[in-house]
């Protein structure tokens, strides 16, 4: 059911336009409803040690600053249904890996994949 899922919002994505309200909606909904089901199972104690704290640390820190820049990279554009060369966001910079339709499929996989992976630990 779960791959069923995965493989339909893989194969809907690849098939929208970057950029467009489509693609939008389907980042934006799996993203909210996976996340609100991660958020409602009690996750088990963890022992906090040195070594957790510092990894919490690191990976916060790089995912604040991709964030951000992502963020601002965003507002930055002229037009937010086009991409910018000028201040390119991650998804710029990808699309030309991703103009063909069986790797923008696989990049949607890697991503759904890296998203319930992130959200299931």
């Amino acid at each position: 059911m779960l791959l069923a899922v995965g493989g339909a919002l893989a194969a809907g994505g690849a098939a929208t336009r970057p950029f467009s309200w489509p693609a939008t909606v389907l980042v934006v909904v799996p993203g909210v409803v996976v996340s609100l089901l991660a958020f409602r199972v009690r996750p088990e104690r963890i022992p906090r040690t040195a070594r957790l704290r510092r990894g919490v640390a690191v990976w916060s820190t790089l995912f604040v600053l991709a964030s951000a820049w992502e963020v601002y990279a965003f507002v930055r554009q002229p037009d937010w249904t086009r991409a910018s060369h000028q201040h390119p966001t991650l998804s710029t910079l990808l699309d030309p890996a991703l103009e063909q339709w069986p790797l923008r499929f696989a990049g949607w996989l890697v991503w759904l994949g890296a998203g319930w992976w992130l959200v299931s630990r």
